[in-house]
């Protein structure tokens, strides 16, 4: 609108200046009104012809004004969709850096985990290498024992042939009472200590091995103190301790090296 009244303001002045040379054209005679006259007609012609040109280009940027408008809006709506795709990308790398992170604490976790575990096991060789010495020793003494016993046992059966009124002879030897042939012995329960508690995997370590004749699926007793903490059952038997599964009801939580394991016998 600004531009079509400049223009019809350009046309108002130009018309009021043609206005004004006709009129000093009168004048100057009426021998020159029919010049001027032309002259004015073809001036007024050219203004004419401009003034439609300048319309024309009017339309022309009105047109190009609206297209413009057009493609501004579209880019606006596409900007639009952009910027939403980006948060929606950026809102899944930070999700994804996250996990990462959490990722990474995991592995931290388990590297530290790893390295509790490797000092755990180095404990554990220290202590099975000390314990394998004192099974050697406890080997010998125990074969000391045999050897001793076998002696006893056989001064038993040269009395029972001298002396047939003793209805049985009695031989203490340094573990316990050596019955004669005709008593029967009880073999004295197992006994043992507990050298590692995995909680994770519900099962226990004990000191007693293939040396204490255990076999698998004997059922042991978790003592402290008197105090029962429940039964686990032999599943893994090695030369100098054993691996067992905790059974139902047994207070796993509470269970920790050196507690006592007394075997269980059915009745």
């Amino acid at each position: 609108m600004g531009k079509t009244f400049k223009i019809v303001l350009i046309l108002l002045i130009v018309l009021s200046i043609f206005s004004s040379v006709l009129a000093a054209m009168a004048f100057l005679g009426k021998e020159k009104e029919h010049l001027k006259r032309v002259l004015v007609e073809e001036k007024l012609a050219s203004v004419l012809k401009d003034k439609q040109r300048i319309e024309k280009e009017l339309a022309d940027v009105e047109k190009a004004k609206e297209s413009s408008e057009s493609k501004l809006k579209e880019l606006t709506k596409s900007l639009e969709e952009l910027t939403g795709e980006l948060d929606a990308e950026k809102e899944k790398a930070d999700t994804a850096l996250n996990e990462v992170e959490e990722k990474g604490k995991q592995i931290l976790k388990l590297t530290e985990d790893l390295e509790d575990e490797k000092k755990e096991k180095e404990t554990l060789a220290k202590r099975l290498s000390g314990l394998q010495g004192d099974y050697e020793d406890a080997k010998k003494q125990l074969d000391k024992v045999k050897a001793e016993k076998a002696k006893l046992e056989k001064r038993v059966v040269e009395l029972e042939e001298k002396t047939v009124e003793l209805d049985k002879i009695v031989v203490r030897p340094q573990e316990g009472p050596v019955p004669s042939a005709k008593v029967p012995v009880t073999k004295p329960l197992l006994r043992g200590k507990v050298l590692v508690v995995n909680k994770d995997y519900n099962f226990v370590v004990t000191d007693l091995g293939n040396d204490d004749d255990i076999a698998k699926g004997m059922v042991f007793e978790v003592m402290r103190e008197g105090q029962s903490l429940g039964k686990v059952e032999i599943d893994k038997i090695y030369e100098t301790m054993s691996s067992a599964t905790m059974l139902p009801g047994t207070r796993t939580l509470d269970i920790r090296k050196g507690d006592s394991v007394i075997e269980v016998r059915q009745m």
